[in-house]
């Protein structure tokens, strides 16, 4: 992201439903980028203060995930019997109905 430009993420006009989900899915993707950036950052010092500031960082980015992949159930059904056929899928491999 340019830090030099306020708005390079601005949309001209408003999003219809695809593009506002293939967004949230951006956002997803963000949010874990940050996710491993913090963790990145926790390995690699030794000062205490730093790690908790960045854990706890890291923490509301994993929140914001979670509140992205609901919001994404929501606005894409088909997106949402995806998640439920992995889930299902995984439950079966580990041998848990």
């Amino acid at each position: 992201m340019e830090f030099s430009n306020p708005f390079p993420t601005n949309v001209p006009r408003k999003m219809n439903a695809a593009e506002l989900a293939r967004a949230i899915m951006q956002d997803i993707a963000a949010e874990l980028d940050a996710v491993a950036l913090y963790q990145a950052h926790i390995d690699a010092t030794d000062d205490e203060r730093a790690k908790k500031v960045l854990a706890h960082a890291r923490d509301d980015e994993k929140e914001h995930v979670g509140e992205f992949m609901a919001l994404l159930e929501i606005l894409d059904p088909k997106q949402a019997d995806y998640l439920k056929k992995g889930k299902t899928e995984i439950a079966e491999q580990l041998g848990k109905k």
